[in-house]
């Protein structure tokens, strides 16, 4: 990344976001370890644990045949508890999607997988409303009505790549904001017209129509809408239970995978499922492939008193922070950059 001034705060931003992801364990955690940032003749640079590969190519190598159910829980299983850890230490990704979820090593450990790419994580509290974050095909329902966020848009993009990682194609997609819109609209139903009246984007989608004598939303139509955008061979969610073909031995599994899908696709963020509650999830708990006993005392424990974040923190109280607040002072100098020091 260039060091220019239109790319400076970018830089900034994703290296405060950094400082609050060293207050945590990134093994338990199943975020990327990072071990230096520098400046270089033009340039910023982080350096980051080597990993394998990102789902998005393992999956293009196998020309994104649908995972096995047990594949997909330890993958969404390990994710819920790194959104769970981000939301302890108040960072919200916004940018989760197959690209930025790495395989640490696939050989050796199938399906162990870390997230990556922290440049537009920030605390979802200060993101503007209005504001564009997420790939298109994972566009929360919120993002595109421009509403105010909170870090329930990383748990909809979670959804998202948890159906494509068992449909092998994106579940909702198109070329542009209103298929997405429209595609969500079709599967899952109107958004509650609490969130249509307070969106500052919902007249792009949406029109008021006068019904019974109460005025309320109607999804407009496209001249340009030709019905082919994401899984139009589904009606509704529970169309996965039989109209994918899965192995027999994987039919008791679709059941708790499509209840678990619904909840995180839970159009309205204030009663989408939240990380610590998907980790109780039977999809994820009525199995033994996974996360092990162990990591899942990751989680929030209501039992014992523990919370995720005393549990993934850095068990390192006296070691210094690694990472220096920036400041912006002489810009030929690698001395206004915060640093990580090789560990």
């Amino acid at each position: 990344m260039k060091k220019e001034e239109d790319y400076y705060d970018s830089v900034e931003q994703e290296i405060q976001a950094l400082l609050r992801l060293q207050r945590l364990d990134a093994e338990k955690c199943n975020i990327v370890q990072i071990h230096a940032a520098f400046f270089d003749r033009g340039y910023f640079c982080f350096v980051f644990e080597y990993l394998d590969k990102s789902l998005f190519d393992y999956m293009a190598e196998n020309d994104f045949r649908p995972l096995p159910l047990n594949a997909i829980k330890s993958v969404v299983q390990q994710l819920a508890i790194a959104l769970q850890s981000l939301k302890s230490v108040g960072v919200t990704h916004r940018d989760i999607k197959l690209d930025n979820i790495m395989l640490v090593d696939h050989e050796k450990q199938p399906f162990r997988v870390k997230l990556i790419d922290f440049g537009i994580a920030t605390v979802a509290s200060t993101i503007p409303q209005g504001s564009v974050i997420q790939a298109l095909c994972s566009m929360s329902p919120e993002v595109l009505l421009g509403l105010p966020l909170t870090e329930a848009v990383d748990m909809w993009s979670l959804g998202c790549l948890a159906a494509k990682l068992h449909l092998g194609i994106s579940l909702f997609d198109g070329d542009n904001e209103y298929d997405m819109m429209r595609s969500i609209v079709e599967l899952l139903g109107q958004p509650p017209n609490r969130m249509l009246d307070a969106g500052i984007n919902t007249k792009q989608f949406f029109k008021k129509y006068m019904c019974a004598g109460n005025r309320s939303w109607k999804l407009k139509v496209s001249v340009k809408c030709h019905g082919t955008t994401g899984c139009h061979f589904l009606d509704s969610l529970d169309d996965i239970l039989s109209d994918i073909p899965t192995k027999d031995s994987e039919n008791l599994g679709l059941g708790p995978f499509v209840d678990m899908l619904k909840k995180m696709l839970d159009l309205d963020p204030a009663t989408r499922i939240t990380p610590a509650q998907l980790l109780h999830h039977g999809f994820l708990t009525n199995t033994e492939v996974g996360t092990t006993s162990e990591e899942l005392e990751v989680t929030a424990s209501q039992e014992n008193g523990q919370t995720l974040q005393s549990q993934c923190e850095n068990r390192q109280p006296n070691q210094e922070s690694q990472l220096k607040t920036g400041q912006k002072r002489n810009r030929d100098s690698n001395d206004d950059l915060p640093r990580l020091q090789a560990a």
